[in-house]
């Protein structure tokens, strides 16, 4: 890939393989050695690896456009685009008025109380068993919770729930087997979202009910407001579970960590960041690009596939002082790890709400984490995550 400028970098390795998905973390140092962007051979797409350009092309939304889909598959995106987080421009901003609206930060004042007390109950029953997985036992009964019953989502088994988040972040790749076992996922969800979630069977004063209220006001109808709660489902899950049981790991790995919220729980909503940065539940997104352009020194034509590495962005030592290190008292004011720019992650404020709830009420029991065993990550093409993860914790005397 010559330009004028420069000679583009390849990269060679499978980016959505699952040698790559179980340790990413030095591969996406690699990268960034490469270059601001590489070429990546097996999914013909670019990845744009350094803090900087990440920033530039996620502001630039009339050029880096999501209205094309995500996913690097066609036909994938054929069963995505027109959510909110699959569009662009008017229909971006008439979609997001919609749903962002009942999870924006005065709209979840009401459900404070509710949040914090589901989190102060977990905690107190997790401590008096000691060990838990931190995975099953911990970072998924909230996030859970808020879905089913302040969000108002009836008629889904919770297993039911989950796997289809998993699905919906395995399809991104489109071509491999996580996302041909996820075509079917996504269509029973679909297939739900359309038999089940009407105004009339939803749990009246959720937040879900609300997107049947604000949808007439944008000119879409119940069915399309039904398709539209896809972005509560998704989203509001595997992010969350995903930086809460890493969470556990890292005050494990690094007890100063831990007491350092002991001695000042004022550092808990930091903490938070400094976790969301380090993990990145979501380690980028594609986008299409809508017409030739240039970007860090790499001439990208029309249709190509770039792909956004918050992940490795996130570990940029150009913005983060030694990245690698795990430190609640970092700023971290301009981390990736709820994306940027217009596409920013809408959920955000609620994830940020149930993992201070979280955190807030372990620090005023636990005196300390452990390991209790080898923890096992999730296979999933987007989404960097634990399927379990043993841990035992020390009770304040």
């Amino acid at each position: 890939m010559e330009t004028e400028k420069s000679v583009i970098p390849v990269w060679d390795e499978d980016f959505y393989g699952d040698d790559f998905l179980r340790d990413p973390i030095p591969r996406y140092a690699r990268m960034r050695e490469m270059g601001p962007v590489v070429w990546v051979a097996p999914q013909k797409m670019w990845a744009v690896t350094h803090h900087a350009p990440i920033c530039e092309a996620a502001r630039d939304a009339g050029t880096f456009i999501s209205g094309k889909g995500l996913s690097l598959s066609d036909e994938v995106n054929a069963m995505l685009i027109g959510s909110t987080l699959h569009s662009d421009g008017a229909r971006h901003h008439r979609t997001r008025s919609i749903t962002s609206r009942p999870i924006m930060p005065r709209n979840l004042a009401p459900l404070q109380d509710a949040i914090t007390e589901t989190a102060e109950a977990l905690a107190e029953d997790l401590v008096a068993k000691g060990r838990f997985d931190a995975v099953h036992d911990f970072a998924e009964v909230l996030p859970l919770t808020i879905v089913t019953d302040l969000i108002g989502l009836t008629g889904a088994d919770k297993a039911d729930l989950l796997r289809w988040a998993s699905a919906t972040f395995n399809l991104f790749d489109g071509f491999n087997a996580r996302s041909r076992e996820a075509l079917p996922e996504m269509k029973q969800l679909q297939a739900f979202l359309k038999e089940h979630l009407r105004p009339e069977a939803l749990k009246a004063g959720g937040l879900a009910s609300r997107v049947f209220e604000l949808a007439p006001e944008q000119g879409f109808t119940p069915a399309e407001a039904a398709q539209l709660l896809r972005d509560y489902i998704n989203p509001s899950l595997d992010t969350t579970i995903s930086a809460s049981g890493f969470a556990a790991l890292y005050f494990a790995e690094h007890p100063d960590q831990w007491q350092a919220l002991r001695d000042n729980p004022g550092l808990i909503p930091n903490a938070v960041e400094e976790i969301v940065r380090l993990v990145t539940p979501i380690r980028g997104f594609s986008r299409y690009v809508a017409q030739d352009t240039e970007l860090a020194g790499a001439r990208m034509a029309e249709s190509d596939r770039v792909f956004l590495v918050y992940a490795s962005g996130n570990r940029d030592a150009a913005v983060f002082a030694d990245p690698d290190r795990f430190d609640v008292t970092r700023p971290v004011r301009k981390h990736l790890g709820f994306g940027h720019g217009v596409h920013a992650c809408m959920g955000m404020h609620l994830a940020r709400a149930e993992m201070v709830a979280l955190l807030t009420a372990m620090v005023r029991r636990v005196a300390r984490w452990h390991l209790d065993g080898t923890p096992e990550i999730a296979m999933n093409n987007t989404i960097r995550a634990f399927a379990r993860c043993p841990v035992r914790v020390e009770a304040l005397s």
